[in-house]
């Protein structure tokens, strides 16, 4: 049992660690105790008797994904290996190595990173007899990239590459190999074409948590929806005034998206802040003030 929620949180923040059911929106300043009030949420679930297998709680660096597991453990003193906290990425490689197959790949796919993506480029390049000097291979992965999470289309000035994405695409394949965004786009892809797959991942995650969801891109937030359609159960926390990721593809209008996708849900605001003094509060809460779009 963790310690008694009443005297460990304030009164947004009890509300934030026991709403469990159904779609909450959770927005948190800085320094509101936002990561306390996520490690609490997720012990309050195993507390009610979820397992802990049934919860998702996704977050962005790998840093953030221990930390939280670390967390939650030292609460609740349980080792917690059916826990899933993950980034993004690491969650859909793990759907990957599971259901890679249907799409057919071989289940030991290997993932490219940027250095093995230009090199795959250059190969690209250099079968389609294109004068390498003619092309930013740099500049060629970024548009490709944008092309495949939806972030960027085809225009007259990129649409001679079109061949050499294709030719990419095609080579990835015949080398078992996925990229970076493929890690989020094939299994949106495989829940999508196959609806008994997306079924057995429902089932399993029914509980599901995203940190920082201000800084989820829209493939992102899609593969997160597509979990959560069915139970309804989806806790997003973030500062829809505080993204830092716009370079990744990072929309903030996911808040918008979410709360249109969720009628229902509830709203919390974790208001009262524990690091900043009053002076840097308010200066920043007119800026904030300031924001047009919400």
């Amino acid at each position: 049992m963790h310690p008694d929620l009443s005297r460990e949180l304030n009164d947004k923040q009890l509300e934030a660690a026991t709403a469990v059911e159904g779609p909450i929106l959770i927005i948190a300043g800085a320094g509101s105790g936002k990561t306390r009030v996520i490690t609490y949420r997720i012990a309050r679930m195993l507390e009610k008797g979820i397992p802990q297998s049934a919860i998702l709680a996704l977050t962005f660096t790998n840093k953030a994904a221990r930390e939280m597991g670390e967390r939650v453990r030292d609460l609740t003193q349980k080792k917690l290996s059916n826990l899933t906290v993950s980034t993004f990425h690491a969650f859909g490689a793990q759907v990957l190595r599971s259901e890679i197959s249907c799409l057919g790949y071989k289940p030991n796919f290997s993932i490219y990173d940027q250095t093995d993506r230009l090199s795959l480029l250059k190969e690209v390049v250099r079968e389609l007899k294109i004068a390498p000097d003619t092309i930013d291979l740099y500049e060629a992965g970024n548009l490709f990239s944008g092309i495949k999470t939806g972030r960027a289309s085809w225009d007259r000035d990129t649409a001679d590459l079109k061949p050499v994405y294709e030719e990419y695409l095609q080579h990835l394949y015949v080398y078992n190999a996925v990229d970076f965004d493929d890690l989020i786009t094939l299994p949106i892809r495989i829940f999508t074409e196959k609806p008994d797959i997306l079924e057995s991942y429902r089932n399993r995650y029914r509980y599901i948590m995203v940190d920082e969801f201000q800084d989820t891109s829209l493939i992102q937030y899609t593969l997160t929806r597509l979990l959560a359609e069915k139970s309804r159960n989806l806790c997003v926390v973030g500062d829809d005034d505080q993204s830092i990721y716009s370079w990744r593809g990072a929309n903030y209008l996911n808040i918008v998206q979410f709360e249109s996708d969720f009628p229902e849900r509830r709203e919390i605001k974790l208001e009262q802040n524990y690091r900043s003094t009053k002076n840097i509060l308010s200066a920043a809460n007119s800026l904030i003030a300031n924001n047009k779009n919400r």
